[in-house]
C-alpha cells in the first residue's frame, strides 16, 4: 500500500517525534490529538488506512518511515515491544532469537515470543505485528524475564528498544520450549554452531537450573553427547535434583520404544544419539 500524508498527518507525526515518540497510544495521546479532531480514535484509524501509521493493535500505532513506497517500519522488533510491553513481561525467543544471534541461516516470517501474561488474542494465535504473526508461549514465573536470567534489552535508538534472550538463554530455551525453536534439527544444529564459538556453558547451566530440573538434565545430556563442558556438567550434576520420571530429550517429539536412557541424567533419547551427534557436527 502506497503512503499518503495529509498536512495534518505530517504535523501530528512531527509533533509526536518532538515528543520522542515512535508509537502513538490512543489512551496516552488522546488529549493532544483531540486538539486536531473530536475523535482521535477515528483519526488514527484513517491515518493507518493511508499508510501514515501502522496499526499494532490495542490502540497502538507505529510511525513508519516517511517517503517509503510502503508503510514499512525501520525495524519490526520495536513494534513487537510496543504491542507486548504494556501487557507485561515478554522477550523475543526461540527461532526468532536463534536467527538474530546468527545461530541458524533460516529466515522466518512470524515472531516467536515468550510472555509472562495471559492474553486472549495471543492465545488465539490471531495477533500479528507489522505483518508478522506472533507465536507465543506463556510462563507466569516473573524471575525468568530478568537480566539475571539472560534477558537483554536491545536499543536501536533513543526511543526504540526490545527485549530478547541472550545467546546462552536462547540455547537453553531450546530445551525448555522447543516448539518455539523450529524443527529439532534446526536447534540442535544451532547448538553445534554455538559450541564452536565462545558460548558460556557455565552461564547456560545456571539458566537451566532456574528453569527446572528437567531442563537442567536435558542440558547435561546434550553436553555429554557433544563431549564438551566436563567441568560444567560436574557442577550441574552436583546441583540438579534428577527427576524420578525420565525426561525426554526432545519433549515435543514422540517417545520411542527402547530409547536409550542416559541414567546419570535420567533422560531418554527419543531422538537417536547418532542423529543428535550428526546435527551437532553439522552445526560445527
Amino acid at each position: 500500500m502506497a503512503q499518503s500524508f495529509t498536512a495534518r498527518d505530517t504535523e501530528i507525526i512531527r509533533r509526536a517525534r518532538n515528543k520522542r515518540r515512535e508509537v502513538l497510544v490512543l489512551r496516552e495521546d488522546h488529549d493532544w490529538l483531540a486538539e486536531y479532531v473530536s475523535s482521535p480514535k477515528d483519526l488514527l484509524r484513517r491515518m493507518a488506512s493511508r499508510g501514515a501509521l501502522i496499526k499494532l493493535g490495542g490502540g497502538r500505532y507505529a510511525i513508519p518511515a516517511m517517503g517509503s513506497t510502503s508503510p514499512s517500519y525501520k525495524a519490526w522488533q520495536p513494534m513487537v515491544d510496543a504491542r507486548l510491553a504494556p501487557l507485561g513481561g515478554y522477550y523475543i525467543a526461540g527461532l526468532s532469537a536463534l536467527i538474530e544471534h546468527r545461530l541458524t541461516d533460516l529466515s522466518e516470517s512470524s515472531v516467536c515470543v515468550l510472555v509472562g501474561f495471559w492474553n486472549y488474542d495471543l492465545n488465539s494465535g490471531e495477533v500479528a505485528v507489522a505483518g508478522r504473526a506472533l507465536n507465543a508461549a506463556l510462563s507466569r514465573r516473573s524471575e525468568i524475564f530478568t537480566t539475571e536470567s539472560g534477558i537483554e534489552t536491545v536499543r536501536l535508538s533513543r526511543t526504540e528498544r526490545y527485549h530478547r534472550s541472550n545467546v546462552e538463554r536462547t540455547l537453553v530455551d531450546c530445551l525448555w520450549h522447543p516448539e518455539l525453536c523450529g524443527a529439532t534439527e534446526t536447534w540442535v544444529t544451532a547448538w553445534g554452531r554455538a559450541l564452536t564459538h565462545e558460548v558460556d556453558l557455565a552461564q547456560a547451566c545456571s539458566y537451566a537450573l532456574v528453569l527446572g530440573p528437567r531442563v537442567a538434565c536435558r542440558l547435561g545430556a546434550l553436553l555429554e553427547i557433544a563431549g564438551v563442558g566436563e567441568q560444567e556438567r560436574e557442577m550441574l550434576a552436583a546441583r540438579v535434583r534428577v527427576p524420578r520420571k525420565p525426561a525426554l530429550l526432545v519433549p515435543t517429539a514422540l517417545d520411542i520404544e527402547d530409547a536409550e536412557l542416559m541414567r546419570n541424567w535420567n533422560v531418554r533419547l527419543n531422538i537417536s544419539r547418532d542423529r543428535i551427534e550428526g546435527w551437532l557436527a553439522y552445526g560445527k
